[in-house]
């Protein structure tokens, strides 16, 4: 009789082990498949332990119900290992787990049919094949874990060996009961009674793959709504019991005090069922304390966040980026506008964009958001979201936001005011129109909104930034512009300043006269232009006209010699013919050649030669002046704004050098200390028709 007790308390234990056992798969498991196969084979063994416990209580030892139970126990252990082998092409193992459920299905059928028929002569016969069967499942649950272990890799084994050691060790008990009932012809009741005791010392193997497999977080997935309000009665069911309990216990024990008790208890459990009706802090601090400990995530964060990067990141979308923004974080909550404010101006968030508001009337000088406000104030120091309804019913749970403003409580679509925080500071001010259904907001919508509204932050202090970058290279581009207009200025004012120096001797002169005014009408063409090269943005052009090189180079030194004798010009080459912009071409090579007649001095020489240089033609200006050092060609000479002229800019070498390079040519420069320079423009050419 002994034994019995202790065969019964066995099978209780592993019941409720293994009951333990689906709560934890429950709680912590990440696997979608294997996590169900565990929870059904840790429940049909809870099921199969407590029946059997019953049968033994009851007299019943080894009971039908208990049998099939027991089968179905065994399928669920066999799935599990089979789900796992991933190296086994899914329809094959939908196969075999439909071959495994079929045999399992029939050897239950005959132990229903066998037990009916007990009287039959033919019952042993199906008794034996039932054994058999149990024994084929405990041959089949052994093969699958020791296979499962076999070919896991090493980063695997980690995990499934406590999984293999368990299955095994369930199916190698169950071996041995049944290879002895088929010798015997019966069941050994010593094997039998150990049997709850050994299933209880297998389950915590199988804890311990839960807990290798645990990702954090809870994995509850039922209704928040009925969890919430059952926890009160459970709480109270369980009070009631425990209760029960120790007034059973008092009464047995303590004489007449059981009947105080049980009413002291009985208020107690009443109290706990009114307490959660009557105190809404307490219904909110148990719903936030469920749905943060018992339940999956409201959200999919994954999805959100990929909806989120992607209706940001939406180019095809008309809106502009700060309109994607607000709806971005208005889809998570179902918000169908929305107005944002960024803090440009010292103390002041101006309004910067909006979302289908167009029914808000606002404008940006009317709605303004001083940083000194309560409501700026506020948000930057607490981080919290305002719910603006929430606020006009119960404003003392914002405490220290003592004003809203004017234009914002006048807006009727406005409903919840997010901080947009960069480095804890308070960038922007988004402001959400109601969602398109009625909604309460949990403490995971705050958070996921908190989180998005800093992600959205960067994203809007990086447009402010490039924004910024892009004004800032304009100007640089205007005074780049510039300081090249202004170069070619100065070069006007030399020609100018050569002109009226000589009209005091050739006023008379008819043919200086008409060579003074045609200075003069080139001079004011060319300003001109210059104004129109500083316009703000350069403007699509037709196909850059063909120069005949060797036309523009005669030119120049014709016009050179006229007032100096130093020029002379030596044209190897004839008909040479590029594309590029005329004026610009004239100008650099007319500012090399003025430089190298500055070099020179009046006594010197310089000369202008038009050459090949293999596909290219080679613009040489080669003067006899002092020259230069490889130093200083190397680290000054095409050194923007570093001139050795007094009166100079020092871009026009680097202006040269980069007007061949956007040409798809070069700037050599030759020169030696004592022996003259060679400046060498290689211009590609093309074809004169």
């Amino acid at each position: 009789m002994q034994l019995v007790y202790a065969g019964f308390l066995g099978y209780c234990g592993a019941a409720a082990g293994f009951l333990l056992l689906g709560l934890l798969v429950v709680y912590w498991w990440n696997n979608a498949l294997s996590g169900v196969m565990l929870f059904v084979a840790s429940l049909l063994t809870c099921l199969w332990a407590g029946v059997s416990a019953y049968d033994l209580h009851s007299g019943f030892a080894n009971g039908q119900v208990s049998q099939v139970l027991e089968i179905f126990r065994s399928a669920g252990w066999i799935l599990l290992p089979l789900s796992l082998l991933n190296w086994i092409a899914p329809a094959q193992r939908s196969a075999w787990a439909s071959i495994i459920i079929g045999i399992c299905v029939c050897l239950a059928a005959l132990t229903l049919f066998s037990g009916a028929n007990a009287g039959d002569h033919s019952a042993d016969a199906r008794q034996l094949v039932v054994i058999g069967g149990h024994l084929g499942l405990a041959l089949i649950g052994l093969a699958l874990a020791e296979n499962l272990l076999r070919n896991s890799s090493q980063a695997q084994s980690w995990t499934i060996r406590y999984l293999c050691f368990g299955v095994g060790g369930l199916f190698a008990y169950d071996f041995l009961l049944y290879s002895d009932a088929l010798l015997f012809r019966r069941l050994d009741l010593s094997l039998f009674l150990a049997r709850g005791i050994t299933n209880l010392l297998v389950a915590p193997l199988f804890a311990l793959y839960v807990a290798r497999n645990r990702m954090a977080g809870p994995r509850v997935v039922v209704s928040r709504r009925f969890v919430f309000h059952s926890a009160t009665l459970v709480g109270a069911g369980l009070y009631l019991m425990t209760m029960a309990a120790a007034g059973y216990y008092v009464r047995q024990f303590g004489g007449t005090w059981s009947t105080f008790l049980q009413a002291v208890f009985f208020f107690g459990a009443l109290w706990l069922l009114i307490l959660p009706i009557a105190s809404a802090s307490f219904r909110a601090y148990l719903r936030v304390l469920i749905e943060k400990s018992f339940f999956k995530y409201k959200y999919d964060y994954r999805a959100e966040w990929l909806r989120f990067i992607q209706t940001i990141a939406g180019t095809h979308e008309v809106q502009e980026l700060r309109s994607r923004i607000i709806k971005a974080v208005g889809d998570i909550v179902e918000s169908p506008d929305g107005v944002l404010w960024i803090h440009r101006e010292a103390g002041t968030f101006s309004l910067a964009a909006s979302w289908n508001a167009s029914k808000w009337n606002l404008t940006d000088g009317q709605v303004a958001i001083e940083a000194a406000s309560a409501l700026a104030q506020f948000l930057e120091q607490t981080h919290w979201i305002v719910n603006l309804v929430e606020y006009a019913e119960t404003p003392e749970r914002y405490k220290g936001l003592t004003e809203i403003p004017e234009f914002l409580r006048s807006l009727p679509r406005a409903w919840l005011v997010i901080p947009l925080l960069l480095h804890d500071r308070l960038f922007g001010i988004m402001v959400l129109g109601h969602s398109r259904a009625e909604r309460s907001l949990t403490w995971e919508d705050f958070d996921i909104l908190k989180t998005v509204g800093r992600q959205a932050a960067s994203y809007l202090a990086q447009r402010e930034s490039d924004e910024a970058l892009a004004e800032a290279r304009e100007f640089e581009a205007f005074n780049k512009r510039f300081a090249f207009v202004a170069h070619d200025i100065k070069n006007l004012t030399s020609q100018l300043s050569l002109i009226l120096t000589n009209a005091a001797r050739h006023r008379g002169n008819a043919k200086f006269q008409d060579d003074m005014i045609e200075t003069v009408r080139q001079s004011v063409e060319k300003l001109n232009r210059m104004l129109r090269q500083l316009s703000a943005r350069p403007q699509r052009t037709e196909p850059t006209p063909p120069v005949e090189l060797t036309k523009l180079l005669r030119d120049i030194v014709a016009r050179r010699t006229q007032a100096q004798d130093l020029v002379s010009l030596d044209l190897r080459k004839e008909s040479v013919t590029i594309a590029a912009d005329e004026d610009r071409l004239r100008a650099v090579v007319d500012h090399l050649v003025q430089n190298a007649l500055d070099a020179v001095g009046k006594n010197g020489r310089v000369e202008v030669r038009l050459s090949d240089a293999g596909a290219m033609a080679a613009v040489e200006i080669e003067d006899n002046g002092p020259g230069m050092d490889p130093e200083f060609v190397r680290d000054r000479l095409f050194r923007p704004f570093d001139s050795t002229k007094g009166s100079g800019y020092g871009i026009g070498v680097y202006e040269s050098r980069e007007f061949a390079r956007s040409l798809g040519g070069k700037l050599e420069v030759i020169s030696h200390p004592g022996r003259g320079t060679i400046m060498r423009m290689c211009l590609p050419t093309v074809d004169a028709g």
